[in-house]
């Protein structure tokens, strides 16, 4: 546990109590989807491993069934499947994150989870640098046809002039 712990770029700490197995199979099949991976634990071992770790601060809560979810290097993917199964089967949010070495509050973990995913945000910015990129290429173009319309137009009087 002490190795997933160190391995982990964040976890999350989640009620466990009330679901089925087959729920319980379905959100461990989401999580590793998503990245990361769930563990039911009991609270004293969790409080062992937990020592002298960055996640010690988790320790305080402790009380109850709980299960802990150990990100990779997408800590967003993981906490958005578990709050969508929290919402969709009735379960209490996560109780408690530690992300980066810092313990989150609950109104932290819900804004988190409201984050668009990593692949999104990196659509949203190459289009906010691609839109004005394109809006230039257009605008030179409108430019250049402008210019060669008008040479043409030189070159049809000229030849008309020229024939008469």
């Amino acid at each position: 546990m002490r190795e997933r712990l160190q391995a982990a770029s964040s976890v999350y700490l989640t009620s466990f109590q009330g679901l089925t197995v087959s729920e319980a199979n379905e959100l461990r099949g989401r999580l590793i989807e998503a990245g990361g991976s769930m563990q039911v634990v009991k609270n004293r071992l969790l409080m062992i491993a937990l020592q002298g770790t960055d996640y010690e601060s988790l320790t305080d809560q402790l009380t109850g069934p709980n299960a802990v979810t150990y990100c990779g290097e997408d800590m967003i993917a993981p906490l958005k499947v578990l709050a969508e199964f929290a919402a969709d089967h009735g379960q209490p949010p996560v109780k408690a994150a530690v992300v980066e070495g810092n313990l989150l509050s609950a109104q932290q973990i819900e804004r988190l989870s409201k984050v668009p995913a990593r692949e999104q945000l990196i659509a949203e910015v190459v289009g906010s640098f691609a839109g004005p990129v394109n809006d230039l290429v257009y605008t030179l173009n409108a430019l250049v046809s402008d210019l060669v319309y008008t040479l043409q137009a030189i070159v049809d009087e000229r030849g008309e002039a020229e024939a008469a």
